[in-house]
């Protein structure tokens, strides 16, 4: 029950917050001491404002965002989402043509709940990829090395 609970909490930040906007849900899903610790700047994003925060960034620059949930999977306390991020909802949902699967950004999310709230996360997505598609990948870089290196083994998570 606890698991089934947590998972439908991680479900509702993705469509709600993400996908449809509802940046004053965040105050409700997230605990005031949450803490992602992965993602683009590890342990940045801290509390509700940071998440409203950064979902409104994205929303801006990329009005029609979308996160699509791939695999939801939930044991006790523990939630792991892998999600894909495009532009636009999918539009086989409605029938038409498939979308443009170019662009596509893939990542996962291990999301640690408490009492109906999302307490910590840990994020990882496709970095060395997103440099390869702007042509900014070196492999001979260390950083680039890394990069590949942990998205590739948190990918398992």
């Amino acid at each position: 029950m606890e698991a089934e609970r947590n998972r439908e909490l991680v479900r509702r930040a993705v469509e709600e917050i993400w996908n449809q906007g509802h940046l004053a849900l965040a105050d409700v899903l997230f605990a005031p001491t949450y803490i992602n610790h992965g993602g683009l700047i590890p342990d940045l994003v801290r509390g509700p404002e940071a998440i409203k925060s950064g979902v409104a960034l994205y929303r801006t620059a990329f009005p029609d965002f979308y996160l699509t949930v791939e695999a939801l999977v939930a044991e006790e306390e523990m939630v792991d989402l892998t999600w894909a991020a495009r532009r636009g909802p999918p539009t086989t949902r409605t029938g038409a043509s498939a979308p443009d699967w170019a662009g596509v950004l893939r990542g996962t999310i291990r999301s640690h709940c408490v009492a109906d709230q999302i307490t910590e996360s840990w994020t990882t997505w496709d970095r060395a990829g997103v440099l390869r598609s702007l042509q900014h990948y070196d492999p001979t870089c260390p950083d680039y090395a890394w990069s590949a290196a942990e998205d590739t083994a948190r990918a398992d998570i």
